[in-house]
């Protein structure tokens, strides 16, 4: 049972802007806020270009917010993940990992398996000798599915499943407490993706793992995640249990996600998004998704809608979500 007073990840008031000059100011996100609890798989969904990518190299602290803290929760003490660097940073990575989308470019192709995969104990100086390193690294292709001997291969040699089951052992091998998957299973084989989401949850059970879970498709997300939040061009629309959003989407946005997910067979009246998404660069002071939403009205092009909790503890940005 997830403890709601016990989190491990807060994101407060995240903002992030692009500016070549100032007549071209690109708002990728804009005031940003949730939380993520300790144990839980919580899920981030949006099309691509909406900022999922940018908020999470923020929280890695790649790239810096120009508002807002990334808080993190360590032995019951804060710590603004932004404020950190160098060796202090370096110390926070290994509690810290990411599974990125391509295990194709994601990992070195001139390097072994077991090099790869060695590597980050050897940078964050764990393990007594090579040896003992070497029997972690073993330990580590075991819990992945895959035979020790693959230690000896390289990347090339590798299908895709087996690579992204490398890209995790990789994140993994340090004993993270919390794990970004950014689009962790999007560039594999329908079937292939099944396997890899079954295999992140069984090491989440294993390993009391916490994710935070990035894709484009919510029926993924869905399956892997305790709780969703749905962005839309760098703002937070709809968020809550998963369960509750999968069976019963209430922002408009939202449901047009879930209608591109499914087979058009299965779906009724499928839901159309009209147009292109709108240059973050030209948005109005309203909704940001007033340009495609088939209900907007005057109130949606001039008023921001504030993220307000509902019964069920969901959230929802929107002036309309019970009229339609």
């Amino acid at each position: 049972m997830l403890n709601e007073n016990n989190p491990i990840l807060k994101v407060k008031n995240i903002s992030k802007v692009y500016a070549e000059d100032k007549n071209n100011i690109v708002n990728a996100l804009n005031d940003v806020n949730f939380k993520i609890i300790k144990g839980e798989a919580f899920g981030l969904v949006g099309e691509s270009g909406c900022g999922k990518s940018t908020l999470a190299q923020i929280i890695m602290n790649l790239i810096l917010a120009d508002k807002g803290e990334i808080i993190y929760i360590k032995d019951g003490k804060e710590i603004n993940i932004l404020s950190l660097k160098g060796k202090k940073m370096k110390a926070l990575r290994k509690e810290i990992q990411f599974i990125f989308q391509d295990p194709y470019s994601s990992i070195n192709p001139r390097k072994k398996i077991g090099w790869l995969i060695k590597e980050p104990l050897i940078i964050h100086k764990i393990g007594a000798d090579d040896a003992q390193r070497e029997k972690m690294v073993d330990e580590m292709l075991s819990s992945v599915g895959l035979d020790k001997n693959y230690k000896n291969r390289f990347p090339s040699e590798l299908s895709g499943g087996q690579r992204q089951r490398v890209a995790i052992a990789i994140a993994l091998i340090l004993k993270p407490k919390f794990v970004i998957c950014d689009e962790a299973v999007s560039a594999l084989d329908v079937s292939v993706q099944a396997q890899i989401l079954n295999l992140l949850r069984d090491m989440q059970k294993k390993m009391g793992l916490t994710y935070l879970f990035i894709s484009h498709n919510l029926n993924v997300v869905s399956y892997i995640s305790d709780r969703i939040a749905v962005m839309y061009l760098g703002e937070i629309v709809e968020m809550g249990n998963s369960e509750t959003i999968f069976k019963n989407p209430l922002h408009p946005y939202t449901k047009a996600l879930f209608s591109a997910s499914v087979n058009i067979n299965d779906e009724i009246n499928p839901v159309i998004l009209k147009g292109e998404p709108p240059s973050k660069a030209a948005l109005t002071k309203g909704c940001v998704f007033a340009s495609r939403c088939r209900y907007c009205s005057e109130k949606c092009l001039t008023e921001k809608p504030v993220l307000k909790e509902m019964d069920d503890n969901r959230k929802i940005a929107c002036h309309l979500y019970n009229e339609y």
